[in-house]
Order: structure tokens, then C-alpha cells, then sequence
């Protein structure tokens, strides 16, 4: 294999972000007395991926998306409510959910022997250290990048370019990024020129006309590509 330098994703290519989620937004909705947490769960969801998504696009501010989610997701029960001082709790109860998926630990103490590897991951900086801290992968990190730091986020190329400098002896020939969001992981990577792998765990269906270098279904599945 020719690479040297892997960049992960982490939310859902190594860490359990569903999982992390739905406990610290269940634990959220059980402080503010909410009765049915599963109904207002089934309105957050696809509306926080729609904000996101937004924000990829840079049709809203990280501000914005953080200051704003849980204000509408409470309007939309007809409640009004502080959003910035959910969003604090929520990133304090995000932040103490570490979960790493099945098989991550064993890929990266793998991995570590023969590569550079670098975490290159959108979100918060406070809560993706205390969760990475949390998993204890950190250790496995030459060093982590995230974009709420950098100031641009996947599939920006200038996210890509920022890491290209702060990693010495970096070549794009050399180097693969590792994602499971094929909009901003592995377009991110294509528009930056360089490999890409498609973790596409949950086999959906490719929503954009973006073509990764290789796809897998499974974590072994990358272990075994690239070991």
C-alpha cells in the first residue's frame, strides 16, 4: 500500500456518534421534564442532520446551527426556550460519551505501526477531545484536527489545506482520508486530490455524484486494506 499519512473521520468511522447522541440527548430531554423523549427525538434528528448539512454547505454559521437546534426543536412542541443554555448542557453531556465502535481500538493499535495517523473531524473542539479522551484513542493520534480550530470544516478544501501544512512531510500522493460522510469525508478528499474510503457501514444508497478510491462495509474490512 502507498500510503503514509491517514486522516479519519471520527464521528461513525471510529466513534459511535448515534449512540453518544441519542444518550446525551436523552439525558437532555429527561432534565427538561419532557414526556415523550422518543417523539421529540424523531423531530431532532433529521432536523439537526439538516442543519449540518447547511453548514457543509455554508448556508448557515457554526453559531447559528449550535445556538439555534434545541430552540427549534422546542418551538416546534410550541415551548420556548434558552438555546444557548442547552446547547452548553448538551455539549457537556455529548462530551461524556466516548464509545468507539467495535473493532476501532484493535484497527488503530494496527494501523499505528506502520502509518501516520491524524483524526480530521468537523464539530466542537470541546466535545470531540473529552470524547476522544473518553475512548481512549487518543494516544493513536499524531495529532487531531477539527474544525471548529481551524476555522473551515469538510469538504472545504481549506480544511485540507490547513492540515496539509501542519503535518511535515505531507503528500497528497501519499495520503487517504477515511470517512463515513461521502458529502463531506470523501468530497472533501476528492475536491483536495487526494484518496479517499468510503466507510459506508449502514450500505445507503450514494445520495451525491461522488466517487470514492475504494469502499468498505466494515471496520475489518479497512484493516484488511490497508494492513
Amino acid at each position: 500500500m502507498k500510503y503514509k499519512f491517514l486522516l479519519f473521520d471520527l464521528d461513525n468511522t471510529l466513534l459511535d456518534f448515534d449512540l453518544a447522541e441519542d444518550t446525551a440527548l436523552t439525558k437532555l430531554l429527561e432534565e427538561q421534564g419532557v414526556d415523550d423523549i422518543e417523539l421529540y427525538k424523531q423531530y431532532y434528528s433529521p432536523m439537526n442532520k439538516d442543519l449540518w448539512h447547511q453548514l457543509d454547505e455554508k448556508k448557515i454559521t457554526r453559531d447559528y446551527l449550535v445556538n439555534n437546534r434545541f430552540k427549534i426543536l422546542f418551538s416546534n412542541f410550541g415551548l420556548e426556550v434558552d438555546g444557548k443554555m442547552l446547547a452548553s448542557r448538551y455539549e457537556q453531556l455529548l462530551g461524556e460519551q466516548g464509545k468507539h465502535l467495535e473493532g476501532a481500538i484493535e484497527l488503530l493499535d494496527t494501523l499505528s505501526k506502520k502509518y501516520k495517523i491524524y483524526a480530521a473531524t468537523n464539530g466542537l473542539t470541546s466535545i470531540q477531545k473529552n470524547r476522544l479522551k473518553n475512548a481512549a484513542i487518543t494516544k493513536y493520534f499524531d495529532e487531531i484536527f477539527i474544525s471548529e480550530e481551524i476555522g473551515y470544516q469538510k469538504p472545504d478544501v481549506k480544511f485540507f489545506e490547513f492540515i496539509e501544512k501542519h503535518i511535515p512531510g505531507f503528500i497528497k500522493e501519499n495520503s487517504v482520508m477515511i470517512g463515513d460522510n461521502l458529502f463531506a469525508d470523501i468530497g472533501g478528499g476528492v475536491n483536495f486530490g487526494i484518496d479517499t474510503i468510503w466507510c459506508n457501514y449502514k450500505n445507503i444508497e450514494k445520495k451525491y455524484d461522488i466517487t470514492p478510491t475504494y469502499e468498505v462495509r466494515s471496520i475489518d474490512e479497512i484493516k484488511k486494506l490497508l494492513d
